[in-house]
């Protein structure tokens, strides 16, 4: 399948308006989540914003990152300073009809999500730990102790 023949069959199946494959790419507002799918012909990239570093404990928080990249198909990478981390997915065209695509997209906007929430519950806590101690107390689990 097409990457314009994906998203027009996306669209047309969610009653979804203006999601048009332009230039290869096309983004869509998923539960507050901007996604955005890119093709290069034949790998699909799909990626989301999923917040700022924490100003406390970045450090810790970027290592739970990287840890989660070998857990699942989502990975995880950070634009440069000062910009946000981004989750993200590779599909291979080839692979992909109308029901891989949904049932991939949907499992990725659950793990940006879930790491968006984590980041929003993760930077008080740090801030909490960093005014304490003057400095985040995590254990080697990446978790902080109680």
């Amino acid at each position: 399948m097409e990457f314009t023949e994906l998203i027009e069959d996306f669209a047309s199946r969610h009653k979804v308006n203006g999601l048009v494959g332009i230039d290869n790419a096309a983004s869509l507002d998923i539960d507050g989540i901007i996604v955005t799918i890119v093709s290069n012909g034949d790998v699909l990239t799909i990626s989301a914003e999923i917040g700022e570093p924490p100003a406390e404990g970045a450090s810790v928080f970027a290592n739970l990152l990287l840890e989660a990249n070998l857990q699942s198909g989502v990975y995880f990478a950070k634009a440069p300073d000062p910009g946000p981390y981004f989750a993200m997915r590779r599909l291979s065209l080839a692979l992909v009809d109308g029901v891989a695509f949904d049932t991939a997209l949907e499992a990725f906007v659950n793990t940006a999500e879930t790491w968006r929430r984590l980041l929003a519950d993760f930077r008080p806590v740090a801030k909490a730990a960093a005014e304490q101690t003057g400095s985040p107390s995590f254990g080697s689990s990446g978790f902080m102790h109680v």
